[in-house]
Formats: structure tokens, C-alpha cells, sequence
């Protein structure tokens, strides 16, 4: 047994320096931190060996006074904080005074720095400093990371590696600082340049080049929150998360909570497994959210996390859902088609969409109550019939009158003309029994008629159920289930919540829940899922505020039956069925995606028709 003393200084830092400094990247993010929260305009990074031999960040901020030098790496002395009523109200990027202290505990450290007052600049290197020449502001230089604690060293990756750390870490600071000016050189060649600019500029700069092509803004505010920025298109989503940005009160964070509620609004539009592109800052009342939960400030805490997740989920579900019923050329907005028609010579476009409250009914040709005339090819053959009294026209015969006889029964032209001012106009005809094609004012629309029909039905059955009250199916023998202390906590405050997503609930016992009925197209999986999900619904209620689970198992049977109810492939039909189509996608929300996140539709604008058959060349 050894007996207990106190740590040196020294080692407590380096202990401490294993929490906030992982890698060169690391370094650049406490030090840029410290240079925007210095008020700086400009800042300059450069990087020798990935930032291992050397990492230099310079900028033109207030500068360190000669007196305070000596404390700034000092462990735990800020300019940021000086009480827990400030700590509590903080909206600096730093705040902890842990960052230079780590740094120079594994490297070796030198500040230069000036303030405005200041005649020359001072030097600060291992406790001693001295005059120096420098503009005002502060030059940081990392020489040498990790030479005191070789065996971190071992964990870093190539130079290149390293490097492309540090540009990912400097971008994300940029993107919240469009005022800033920012540049990064790597080994003496210039990496990253960010001029001042406007915030969409910034983010479409940094942000892939599908982003800025199939992107739509979000904004919603309350009185202690606003959720704004901009979230990518589901024809646009990615395999990874790299195109995921949040920011809370100016600080990029990884947080769940944020992630799960713009994860969950993109449910029925997003294909697959795919990731969505976003950008989204939230700024909420500092006294609201606990940004002292690690050492990196990269995670945080919400004290109203279920009304958070409602707030930012339904402020991207407002963005994601418009129809065209306000917009008057589909063409103002263009999204990215899915990334398999990325190389596509003509740049595609699907449309932006707008809530509605429903269009006409659509009809298929089979229904005897239709409302739709005969397509021509009907209408030429009852003609036929009628002069001839043979079912079916021989071989290139063609009754006299006929092509006149149908052209009296075509739409007027004055008909014609108001369907082209429809954003998605007028239909034209079918392609190989699958495509639509329709003229507006900006070109050729081309609508896939089952993808669009599909979710045209799929919410309209959502739309009904939400209106409707809920069917629900009694067990003839109730399902008792096994609870914890935190479900039966859970089952207490929502009861009245899971009785409107269809499951009747009671307490058995202090253990054990009763499920007496649930919603009745769920009937059929009680047996096998029943209590996985009452499981996962108290899960997401006590997390969220409300559960997905009833609601995603809901929609995908609605999902199957409005897929089954949609108009086939090969199916042709009439203009006005067409039109009526077309009709219905502008008033449906989400209408430029099918339920599997697919686009509905795409446009052809005339300038791309001209440079596909090279007119004015």
C-alpha cells in the first residue's frame, strides 16, 4: 500500500490534457474558439506535418495584456466566467480554462500578443516573457504535439490525415462565423479560403455541392427559442453523416437529441438508409441548456429536451412538406436528383411543395362513376362503331370525318392555356406507360405516375386516420406485461398521451402493465411485438415526449396499402386522369417524393431542351 499525496501540477494537466486534446485538431478548435471569442475578424492557421511538427493560429483580435500572460496557462483561469450565475448564462465558446494549459502540458507552447493599447507586442515561452514584434491580436504557435507524452503520439494518423482533421474542425467554426474571415495553409500551400460572406454562402461553400442545389430553408421561433438554416432534399441524401452541422447558441454540437428529431421529420420521404445533408442552428435561452457536460463542450444537456425535440422536429417537417399551390413556376425551386442520376447530362430539377387541403378526387378509367371522357383512341373507336357497327377498325382504314369527330371533343384551347399556368401544367401523354409528361411555363415536366399517385393515396389515408377517431381492437385476453420502476413512472404522466396513439393501458401491478386494446390494423402483430412495442413507446416517451413506434408501424401498413391502391406501371391514361394527377401532387404535401423517398417528378426547362439539341450554337 502506498500512501496518498497530492499529484504535481504538471501531471495533473497532462491527465487533464487527455479530455481536451486527441489530435492537431483538437488544438486548432480550442485555439480558433479563443480567437473568435477575442472579437477577431480574420484568422490565419498554418499547419506543418498535418499540425504535429508545428500548428500556428493567428488572428487580429483584443490581444492578451503583458500582466495576464503568465495566467492564460494557468489551469482554470478564464476571462469568460466569474461566477455560477455566469456559467449558467454562458455564450462564449470557451469558458473552462482548461485549453492552453493542456496544450502547452504536451507540446511546446509560445504566445505572442498585443493589444490595441500596446506600443509592441510581448512573448510568452515556458513562464518567461519578453518583448516582441507583432500586429494586434494574438499568435499562437503548437510546436512539437505530444513530445512530452510520446506514447499519444503513436495513436495519430498520416500527416494527410491530420490535416484534413483540421480543415473539417476550422469548417465547422467557419460556418457559424460567416463574418470572419478565415484561411488555412498546410506545409506552406494554401488549403482553405473563406472570405466574408453571408451565412448561406458560407454554408453552400463548405457543405457538399448537392446541398446547394436541393436545399429549403427552415425558421420557426418561439419566445425562448428559434430553430433557422437550411436541410437538404431527401433526393439528395447520402450514405454518411458527414453533411450533418448543429449548432446551439453558436457552438457545433453532437447531440442525439438534436440528431433523432431531424432524423424522425424526415420519416416517409428519406430512401432507405440514407443520411439527410443539413445545416441548423439553434438559439435558445442559455439558462435552458447545460453546456458544461464535457471537457470538449461538444455535447450538452437540454432541461426541456422533449419540448426541444418537438420544436426542431416540427419546424424541418414544416420545411420538407410544402406544396405548389402558392408557387407559380416549378421551376423556381431545383432541388438534386437521387445521386444513380447525378451524371445526367441535363440538370434535372424536382419541385417544391406546398401544404394543401386535398384536390380532386382521381379516378381510374375502370370506375363507372368516373368523370373523365374517353382517351382519343376511345373516342375514335365508338366512333367507328357507330358508322361501321364493327368492333374494331381494319388495318389503316380510317373512318371519313373521324380526325374531326375528335378534335370536337378535345379541350378547348382556352382550356388548355389556364392548365399551363398550373406549376406543374398541362399533361401531354404517357411514356412507355410509367411517365407523364406535362408542359408549364418553364418547359417539360416528366411526373413517375405510380410514385406520385402513391404518395398522393398515402396521405390522404394519413390525413383520414388523423381526422377520424382512431379504430382500436380489444383483446379478448389482455397482454400483461412486465414494467420497470421508470416505464410504470412513464406509464403514469402519459396515459392519457398513449391513449391517443390507440394502446389502453393499466397498471396490473407495481411490476406489470395490462394492455387491454391498441389500434386495429396493429392487431394482427400483437403476439409476436406486443411487448417490444409498449416497451419502446414508454422508451421513446420518456426521452421525447411522444413515440414513433405506433405511428411508424401505422404508416408503413398505410405506406403498403396506398402502394397497392396507386396506378400501376403500364397503365394509360387519359389526359384528364393526367391532369387530375397533376392536380392533386400540387395540393399534397410532400408530393415531390415517393413514400420510399424517391422524386415524383423532374423538369426540363426550355434552356435545357435548347442545349440538348444545340440551338444557338
Amino acid at each position: 500500500m502506498r500512501a496518498i499525496c497530492e499529484l504535481p501540477d504538471q501531471l495533473v494537466s497532462q491527465i487533464a490534457a487527455g479530455e481536451v486534446i486527441e489530435r492537431p485538431a483538437s488544438v486548432l478548435k480550442e485555439l480558433v474558439e479563443n480567437a473568435l471569442d477575442a472579437g477577431a475578424t480574420r484568422i490565419d492557421v498554418r499547419l506543418e506535418a498535418g499540425g504535429v511538427k508545428r500548428l500556428s493560429v493567428a488572428d487580429n483580435g483584443r490581444g492578451i495584456p503583458k500582466a495576464e500572460l503568465p495566467l492564460a496557462v494557468k489551469r482554470h483561469a478564464t476571462s469568460k466566467i466569474r461566477n455560477l450565475d455566469e456559467l449558467e448564462h454562458v455564450l462564449s465558446l470557451g469558458f473552462r480554462g482548461e485549453a492552453l494549459a493542456s496544450i502547452a502540458s504536451v507540446s511546446d507552447l509560445t504566445i505572442v500578443s498585443r493589444t490595441r493599447e500596446d506600443e509592441h507586442a510581448w512573448s510568452y515561452h515556458e513562464g518567461e516573457v519578453t518583448p516582441a514584434a507583432g500586429a494586434a491580436g494574438t499568435r499562437v504557435e503548437v510546436e512539437d504535439l505530444f513530445f512530452k507524452t510520446p506514447a499519444r503520439r503513436k495513436f495519430l494518423k498520416s500527416d494527410n490525415t491530420e490535416a484534413m482533421h483540421c480543415r473539417v474542425a476550422l469548417e465547422r467554426l467557419a460556418i457559424s462565423h460567416p463574418m470572419v474571415e478565415f484561411r488555412l495553409v498546410h506545409n506552406g500551400k494554401p488549403v482553405l479560403t473563406l472570405p466574408v460572406e453571408e451565412s448561406r454562402d458560407r454554408v453552400n461553400r463548405i457543405l457538399p455541392k448537392e446541398f446547394a442545389q436541393a436545399q429549403r430553408e427552415v425558421y420557426a421561433e418561439t419566445s425562448i427559442a428559434r430553430v433557422y438554416g437550411w436541410v437538404g432534399l431527401p433526393s439528395a441524401g447520402r450514405a454518411r453523416t458527414d453533411a450533418q452541422y448543429c449548432y446551439v447558441n453558436g457552438r457545433f454540437v453532437r447531440d442525439k437529441l438534436l440528431a433523432h428529431a431531424i432524423k424522425s421529420a424526415y420519416a416517409d420521404v428519406l430512401h432507405n438508409q440514407l443520411q439527410p445533408m443539413y445545416c441548423l442552428f439553434l438559439d435558445i435561452d442559455p439558462v435552458k441548456v447545460d453546456v458544461n457536460v464535457h471537457p470538449t463542450k461538444s455535447e450538452l444537456r437540454f432541461r426541456e429536451s422533449q419540448w426541444v425535440h418537438q420544436f426542431v422536429m416540427k419546424a424541418v417537417q414544416n420545411a420538407l412538406a410544402p406544396s405548389l399551390t402558392n408557387v407559380q413556376h416549378a421551376a423556381d425551386f431545383k432541388p438534386a436528383v437521387p445521386s444513380s442520376t447525378t451524371a445526367a447530362p441535363l440538370p434535372l430539377q424536382a419541385g417544391e411543395l406546398k401544404p394543401g387541403s386535398g384536390g380532386p378526387a382521381f379516378e381510374s378509367r375502370k370506375s363507372p362513376a368516373g368523370s373523365y371522357r374517353p382517351s382519343e383512341l376511345n373516342r375514335y373507336l365508338d366512333f367507328y362503331k357507330t358508322q361501321t357497327g364493327e368492333e374494331k377498325p381494319r388495318r389503316g382504314h380510317m373512318v371519313p370525318d373521324a380526325v374531326q369527330a375528335i378534335r370536337s371533343n378535345e379541350t378547348p384551347l382556352a382550356a388548355q392555356a389556364e392548365q399551363k399556368g398550373y406549376p406543374l401544367g398541362r399533361a401531354l401523354g404517357q411514356v412507355a406507360g410509367i411517365y407523364i409528361l406535362a408542359e408549364n411555363d418553364d418547359g417539360l415536366i416528366i411526373v413517375d405516375m405510380h410514385a406520385a399517385h402513391e404518395r398522393v393515396v398515402y396521405e390522404k389515408l394519413k390525413r383520414q386516420m388523423q381526422e377520424a377517431s382512431l379504430a382500436l381492437q380489444q383483446l379478448l385476453i389482455p397482454l400483461v406485461l412486465r414494467a420497470s420502476p421508470e416505464e410504470m413512472a412513464v406509464f403514469e404522466e402519459h396515459r392519457d398521451d398513449l391513449l391517443k396513439l390507440g394502446l389502453d393501458l393499466e397498471a396490473a401491478s407495481p411490476t406489470h402493465l395490462r394492455l387491454r386494446a391498441l389500434p386495429a390494423i396493429l392487431a394482427g402483430e400483437i403476439e409476436k411485438t406486443g411487448e417490444a412495442l409498449v416497451s419502446d413507446v414508454l422508451s421513446e416517451m420518456r426521452r421525447y415526449g411522444e413515440s414513433e413506434k405506433v405511428e411508424q408501424k401505422r404508416n408503413e401498413i398505410l405506406a403498403t396499402m396506398a402502394c397497392h391502391s396507386a396506378v400501376r406501371a403500364h397503365r394509360y391514361l387519359t389526359l384528364e386522369e393526367m391532369n387530375a394527377l397533376l392536380r392533386q401532387m400540387e395540393q399534397t404535401e410532400r408530393a415531390d417524393q415517393c413514400n420510399h423517398g424517391r422524386p415524383t417528378w423532374v423538369q426540363l426547362t426550355v434552356e435545357d431542351l435548347d442545349k440538348l439539341f444545340m440551338r444557338g450554337r
